[in-house]
Order: structure tokens, then sequence, then C-alpha cells
């Protein structure tokens, strides 16, 4: 065949690993969806995709034609359908935890810029815990990598085996 071969993915190998079917997001809108603008965070759907856009927002929201929705994002929230945690603990935590909320809102808005999706259900202390809920397993992962590479620590990320649920775990 030459340098390359051609593999068809059966799904078998994902279905040993707790994988297959993963990537099915109950939150998402219906196909055929052209546009749609969410009446809590005004982001826009336009092919495909959610974004962020202001002026687009308030051109569209004004338009009879746009669909008035709410977005897959903010429905997580309202549901509190959680897909990562990030608990910090230790000295430093009780010692300096205005600084490490500050640390975390700042990056949780630098990441939800980019991307609609990314956001912080709550922060809620536990004893002399911190855990944080997250709408996607990609922001509790990258909380703490910001949090360790501030601060050092230990770091430790545990994931679920069928969903996607990530557990971050850091102390000093």
């Amino acid at each position: 065949m030459g340098k390359y071969e051609i593999l068809n993915w059966s799904g078998e190998k994902a279905k040993q690993f707790g994988h297959a079917g993963r990537l099915n997001e109950p939150y998402e809108l219906a196909e055929g969806q052209e546009a749609a603008v969410c009446q809590e965070c005004h982001a826009i759907y336009q092919e495909k995709r959610w974004f962020f856009d202001a002026k687009l927002f308030d051109k569209l929201a004004g338009a009879g034609k746009v669909r008035q929705v709410v977005c897959p994002t903010c429905r997580k929230i309202k549901d509190h359908y959680v897909e990562g945690y990030l608990t910090l603990s230790g000295e430093f935590l009780v010692e300096h935890k205005n600084e490490l909320v500050i640390l975390l809102e700042n990056e949780a808005a630098k990441v939800g810029k980019r991307n609609v999706g990314d956001r912080i259900i709550q922060m809620a202390p536990e004893g002399e815990k911190l855990v944080v809920e997250t709408t996607t397993d990609k922001l509790a992962q990258h909380l703490g990598r910001a949090i360790y590479k501030a601060y050092k620590g230990e770091l430790t990320f545990n994931w679920g085996e069928r969903d996607k649920l990530v557990r971050v775990y850091w102390s000093r």
C-alpha cells in the first residue's frame, strides 16, 4: 500500500476502554439550526459554533428572524451539569484564598473569551477545601495547571472512565 495504511475505525477498542459514545453532547442545538442568540449570556450561534460578539448580538437581537434560545453552557449551569471539579486544599489555600480565587476568576474569564462553553459553575468552600465546578473538563484542567504554574504544589488529575468528567486536585 505504500507509506501509509488506511485503517477503518470500528470503535471496538474504544468500547473496551469505555470511550465509545463520549462525544455525544446532550446540550447542543438540534440539527438544521442556522442562527440563534442566547437570551442569558448574549452568545451567538452561527455556522455550527457559539461565540461572543456584542455588536453582532445587538444587530441580531433586534431582528425577528433570529431565534432567541438559552445556549448549551447556560443550560448546563442552570441544570448544574458539572464536567470538571477542581479541589484546592492545604495550608497555603487557607492563607491565600483570595489570591487563588482572583487567579481562578481571571483565568476563567480569559479562557471564556476564546470558548463560550468554558465557564465556572460555582466555587464552594467545603471545610478547609475550595471546590470549583466547571462546565467542561478542559477548563478544570486549565485552572489546575494555572494554579500549579503560579504557586507550585501537588497537582493530580483523575478522569472518569465512561463519562466526560475530570477531578483535579491541587494542594500545597
